[in-house]
């Protein structure tokens, strides 16, 4: 969906208050499908030259199943953004910047926001969705505490370094 600009670029520098409502297609994550609700685009848009810098919040809800149960899982989703897109001319489509890999482009009075919305969510998703805390079947997965191994010579000495240990096995290693 595009957002509507003209009154930036009629008056630069002037910020302007705008909310926006826009549609994420379903992602493909790690083999699950996340569909996306209620995205909304909240905040300021002001232009300045040849660019647009537009900053605000986007909330949405994200649906997905829990890795452990595969319940379904509601997360919400809230991400702060501030973004400079830049004027597309017939003399900047071919121009690369050194140093940028991706730049947000607009072209006329309206700017496509469905990229950013669609980017600023998805990278707000957890790894892993969990139905709770407390999940049972993600209850009996060992924790990162209970995966460590503890050596003899670690026991011994408990709060020095970790490479202490190393010293010791090659003191060991020199009396034989």
């Amino acid at each position: 969906m595009l957002l509507d600009i003209s009154r930036a670029l009629r008056a630069p520098g002037e910020e302007i208050p705008f909310l926006h409502r826009d549609a994420i297609p379903p992602q493909e994550i790690f083999g699950e499908t996340v569909t996306f609700d209620d995205v909304l685009l909240t905040g300021h848009f002001a232009a300045a030259d040849e660019s647009l810098r537009i900053w605000g919040t986007l909330t949405c809800t994200a649906h997905g199943h829990c890795a452990g149960c595969l319940q379904p899982v509601d997360y919400p989703v809230e991400v702060p953004f501030d973004e400079i897109f830049t004027r597309q001319t017939r003399f900047t489509q071919a121009e690369e910047v050194p140093g940028e890999e991706e730049r947000w482009m607009y072209e006329g009075s309206k700017v496509e926001l469905s990229h950013l919305s669609m980017t600023l969510a998805v990278l707000e998703l957890p790894i892993r969705f969990e139905c709770s805390p407390h999940c049972p079947a993600l209850s009996g997965l060992p924790s990162a505490e209970d995966t460590q191994e503890t050596h003899a010579c670690q026991k011994d000495m408990p709060d020095q370094h970790p490479f202490s240990a190393l010293q010791q096995l090659l003191t060991k290693d020199q009396e034989v």
